[in-house]
C-alpha cells in the first residue's frame, strides 16, 4: 500500500471579470459509491481492488476530487483592486459500499464498518485541507493592490499557483502520515493475514 495525493480538478486560474456578492468561499459535497460484495473480509477487500477507483494508474480505496471556480471584479482607480472575489469548490467523494453487510460474520462486519468510517474521515480531511487553502487564497487575493488591472490579475494567478502547490504538499504529508494508521487498521490486518488478498491500494 503506497500513499498517493488526492485528486483535484482545477478550474481556470485567472480571475473572471464579473460582478458578485460579498466574497466567501463556498462548497458543495456529493458522495458517490462503488458497489462491492463478498461473504468474508478478504472477498470484500478483493472486490475493492477490482472495482475501486484509480489515481494516476494506482489503485485506491476512495478518492476526493473537486472542481474549483473563482470569480472577481477588477476595479481601476488610483490603483487596481480585486472586488467581490468569490471562490467555490464542488467536491465529489467516492467511497466503497457493500451491497449487503449482513452476510458478513459479526467480527468481519464490525471491522469493515470501522474501516468504512476511517475512509470517509480520511477523504473529508482532504476536503478540509482544500477549504483551508481556499480561505487563505481568498484572504490574500482581497488584499491585492497593483498599478494596473493586468498586474492585479497576474498577482492573483501567482497566488493561486502558489497556494495550490502548498496544498498539494499538505495532501502528500497527510497521506504519508495516514499510511501507518491504514496498515495497522484491524480490517486491513485481518485481510493481510490471508495470502489470497490482492495488495496495493491506498486511501486518496
Amino acid at each position: 500500500m503506497k500513499a498517493a495525493v488526492a485528486v483535484l480538478g482545477l478550474a481556470a486560474a485567472s480571475l473572471l471579470l464579473v460582478g458578485g456578492a460579498e466574497a466567501k468561499p463556498t462548497q458543495t459535497t456529493k458522495y458517490t459509491y462503488y458497489a462491492i460484495a463478498g461473504d468474508t473480509a478478504v472477498e470484500i477487500y478483493n472486490s475493492m481492488m477490482k472495482k475501486g477507483p484509480k489515481v494516476n494508474g494506482a489503485k485506491a480505496y476512495a478518492t476526493t476530487s473537486a472542481t474549483t471556480t473563482q470569480d472577481g471584479k477588477l476595479l481601476q482607480g488610483a490603483s487596481c483592486r480585486v472586488e467581490d472575489y468569490r471562490l467555490r469548490l464542488d467536491f465529489v467523494i467516492k467511497l466503497p459500499k457493500i451491497k449487503n453487510e449482513k452476510v458478513l460474520p459479526a467480527a468481519d462486519r464490525k471491522r469493515w464498518q470501522q474501516f468504512s468510517s476511517f475512509l470517509k474521515t480520511h477523504e473529508e480531511t482532504h476536503r478540509k485541507i482544500w477549504l483551508d487553502c481556499a480561505a487563505d487564497l481568498e484572504r490574500q487575493v482581497k488584499s491585492i493592490k497593483a498599478k494596473s488591472c493586468s498586474e492585479a490579475d497576474r498577482k492573483a494567478t501567482q497566488l493561486w499557483d502558489k497556494i495550490r502547490a502548498a496544498c498539494n504538499r499538505k495532501h502528500i504529508a497527510f497521506d504519508a502520515a495516514e499510511q501507518t494508521k491504514l496498515m495497522k487498521h484491524p480490517f486491513v490486518q485481518m485481510v493481510y493475514k490471508s495470502s489470497t488478498a490482492v495488495h496495493g491500494a491506498s486511501a486518496e
